[in-house]
C-alpha cells in the first residue's frame, strides 16, 4: 500500500517549488534540509504507548527529473540519558519499506514507527541517509515528557 500512496502523491503533486518546504498536497513539519534533489523534512511525532518512536517524513523534488527516496536506508539513532547511542530499526514486519523514486518537482510524505526497549533521552535521524549522500544532515528531538498523573 505505501507504494500506491507515494506513486500516487508523485503522479498529482507536479509543480513542487524548490526550496519553499510548501505544497498543497503536502504539509512539510519539522526540521529541514536540503540533500541531493530533495528538501526533506523530518519530525517527531507523539510515541506510541507501546513504546514506539514516530518519525514523519515529507519530502519535495527540487529537481526536474526522478529521485531517489530510501526510507529503509534511513539512519535513526537515539541517545540515551548516559549518553550511549542506539541504533533504531524500523517496524516493517511485511518489508513495506523500500526505495523508490520520486517524479521530478513531486512532493511525498511517510510516517515510520521505530522499535526500542532502551529509554531515550533523544532522538536524530540522518536526511541525508535517505538519498545515500555522505554528508550527513542530523535532525534531534528531545525525547517527550511522561504524561503527568493526577
Amino acid at each position: 500500500m505505501r507504494a500506491r500512496v507515494l506513486a500516487t502523491l508523485t503522479a498529482v503533486g507536479c509543480g513542487y517549488s524548490p526550496g519553499s518546504f510548501h505544497s498543497p498536497l503536502q504539509s512539510f513539519p519539522g526540521q529541514h534540509a536540503t540533500v541531493g534533489c530533495l528538501d526533506v523534512a523530518v519530525d517527531r511525532r507523539q510515541d506510541r504507548d507501546s513504546g514506539e518512536i514516530i518519525v514523519e517524513y515529507a519530502f519535495g523534488n527540487r529537481c526536474d527529473r526522478p529521485a531517489l527516496v530510501d526510507l529503509a536506508a534511513a539512519v535513526v539513532r537515539g541517545r540515551t540519558a548516559d549518553q550511549q547511542t542506539v541504533a533504531l530499526v524500523a517496524y516493517d514486519p511485511r518489508g513495506q519499506i523500500l526505495p523508490l523514486r520520486i517524479d521530478g518537482r513531486a512532493v511525498g510524505g511517510e510516517t515510520i514507527a521505530y522499535v526500542t526497549d532502551t529509554p531515550l533521552r533523544e532522538v536524530c535521524v540522518d536526511a541525508a541517509s535517505i538519498v545515500h549522500a555522505d554528508s550527513p544532515a542530523w535532525s534531534c528531538f528531545p525525547s517527550q515528557p511522561e504524561p503527568e498523573v493526577p
